[in-house]
């Protein structure tokens, strides 16, 4: 959505958009004082605003109403994604922002490729905030790193957790709450790792043919939404 945006400064009901943001506001879409728009903070919610000021730098507008994003009645979705190559993980990120999934945890699985550092994994979050604006979402989809040993304690958390493995056979049933899956790399997963992750998941198919991580990533999110009667 064009008429959306991002903002950090919140001060008597009076919103500042600063840099990107305001760039966009005021030059790309030509808006003017007086017309309104929709802005969002990660809380959860869209502040209706009445633009009030434009300068070179900045976009100041007052709130004139404030309301629940519908995204908000969707099971929270934790994603455990093993890291992969740039341009995929890029994609997958942007997918998974659009499918309103709360957080995914990167891990370094034993046949992983890539290295995610800090100031990748700032450009991700990045990502993840443009796609939340395009997509209507009103929460930011938070991307992080974790250490694989941790992910059992850490997935437990949740009230059901998947495991998707291509050699599973078990067919994905109907379920409610929130979810935690595990997603492999390129290359799979090693037999260490389908024993760790199959001692506390449960293992789930998505079909007979092999799947990138990107697209099982999507693929494993959509299905499991599609039969989760959590609201």
């Amino acid at each position: 959505m064009d008429n959306r945006y991002y903002f950090t400064d919140l001060k008597n009901d009076i919103i500042t958009f600063f840099d990107r943001e305001a760039n966009h506001i005021s030059r790309v879409r030509r808006c003017n004082v007086g017309d309104n728009i929709v802005a969002f903070n990660g809380d959860g919610f869209d502040y209706s605003v009445e633009i009030t000021e434009i300068s070179k730098s900045q976009v100041k507008g007052k709130v004139i109403a404030i309301s629940k994003n519908r995204a908000l009645d969707e099971p929270k979705i934790t994603v455990y994604l093993a890291m992969i190559k740039n341009e995929a993980l890029t994609d997958t990120i942007d997918y998974l922002a659009e499918l309103n999934v709360t957080e995914v945890k990167l891990f370094k699985a034993d046949y992983s490729v890539a290295n995610i550092d800090n100031q990748k994994l700032e450009k991700l979050n990045t990502i993840s905030t443009q796609s939340s604006k395009q997509c209507e979402r009103a929460t930011i989809m938070k991307i992080s790193l974790i250490n694989k040993s941790s992910i059992k304690e850490d997935a437990l958390e949740q009230k059901n957790v998947f495991f998707a493995y291509e050699n599973a056979v078990e067919k994905i049933k109907p379920f409610s709450g929130d979810f935690a899956l595990i997603i492999g790399p390129e290359g799979g997963f090693s037999s260490d790792e389908v024993a760790y992750f199959s001692s506390f998941a449960r293992t789930i198919s998505l079909g007979k043919t092999i799947l990138r991580a990107g697209v099982a990533s999507v693929a494993s999110v959509s299905m499991l939404k599609a039969v989760n009667n959590a609201r």
